[in-house]
């Protein structure tokens, strides 16, 4: 006869006591169940991993605000703060040491004067010389030492020497090679019998000083384009050459589309430089003869430093800030499209 337990189920099994009996786990309660975890239980893994994902992101924060908090501290000190300032300085007039509020009167002073234009026209003027000329013969020095050529080595250090000296001391030399007998007139002296005054005509200042700056900045253009063109595949130009590409469409259709972002970084730097190009042109001609080079950035300092008008110096200041920004903008626009893309 069974001693085994009978139920109205069956007989029950019975498990073999081969060590204590383990205890099972407290079960965990479901999402949205609205019960609440008893101490000491686990919590679940989505939670342990959102804090430490929490933890981390502090840590990042606060290690980025450590790095870059200066450099932003500084960045609004040296730049922001003065720009804000200069702003604000253009909606007041001072006089006999006490400054009121006089709106956008000093702005309206300035576009009704015909200087305004004439200052304009001849930034224009400088602007487009000097950055055309830059940018093209920036190129071509580009183009020709970007074969492989033994006096490669030997030139290009000193193509960037223009570039490298300061403006006063490139300027004081040009003034010397502009100077009646100077070198300009004996390069010259097969075309003319007695060179003409370069600096002081007004007809010939302005080229003057255009030729100066071309010099002075093109070695940029050239370190530039070059370090572009060294970017491109040797194999895209060996396949246009097998195509029966010549110069000019290889040029054309490979090396000036591949280095096309290049090229507008450069000449949007350019062109904001040129704009605000002050030193030169001061130090040759003062912004004469007859304000004949007198460009908005020549006409500020006059009217700051030789009217000690202020006021007017800040209008004047914003005005072609806006300007720049109009040169700059194009080139951020059509970058933000091409990171779109």
């Amino acid at each position: 006869m069974s001693s085994e337990p009978i139920t109205e189920s069956g007989p029950q099994e019975t498990r073999p006591q081969d060590g204590p009996r383990r205890e099972r786990a407290p079960a965990r309660p479901s999402a949205g169940a609205g019960v609440q975890p008893r101490r000491g239980a686990w919590p679940r893994r989505g939670t342990r991993r959102a804090a430490t994902a929490r933890r981390a992101r502090g840590h990042g924060l606060a290690a980025a605000a450590a790095w870059i908090g200066p450099s932003y501290l500084i960045f609004i000190l040296i730049m922001a703060f003065p720009v804000v300032w200069n702003i604000a300085e253009s909606f007041y007039a001072s006089s006999y040491g006490k400054s009121s509020f006089v709106g956008f009167a000093n702005f309206s002073q300035i576009l009704g004067s015909g200087q305004f234009y004439s200052s304009f026209l001849l930034t224009l003027y400088w602007t487009a010389g000097v950055f055309v000329g830059q940018i093209v013969l920036g190129l071509l020095l580009a183009l020709f030492f970007n074969r492989k050529l033994w006096i490669s080595r030997f030139v290009r250090p000193l193509i960037l020497i223009p570039w490298a000296i300061p403006g006063i001391v490139a300027s004081t030399a040009w003034t010397f090679l502009y100077a009646q007998g100077g070198l300009v007139d004996q390069i010259l002296s097969p075309f003319f019998k007695t060179g003409p005054a370069w600096l002081a005509e007004p007809a010939l200042a302005m080229p003057a000083v255009i030729v100066a700056g071309i010099w002075k900045g093109a070695p940029f253009y050239f370190l530039m384009l070059l370090a572009g063109l060294q970017t491109i595949p040797a194999e895209l130009i060996e396949a246009a050459k097998l195509d029966g590409a010549n110069r000019w469409q290889i040029l054309t259709r490979i090396e000036l589309p591949y280095i096309r972002n290049l090229i507008g970084l450069t000449s949007a730097l350019g062109l904001i430089w040129t704009a605000n190009y002050f030193d030169g042109i001061y130090l040759m001609t003062g912004g004469g003869p007859v304000k004949a080079t007198t460009t908005l950035p020549i006409w500020i300092y006059n009217t700051a430093f030789s009217d000690f008008n202020l006021s007017e110096a800040s209008a004047l200041s914003v005005i072609l800030l806006l300007l720049v920004l109009l040169i700059a903008l194009p080139y951020l626009v059509r970058r933000r499209g091409d990171d779109a893309v």
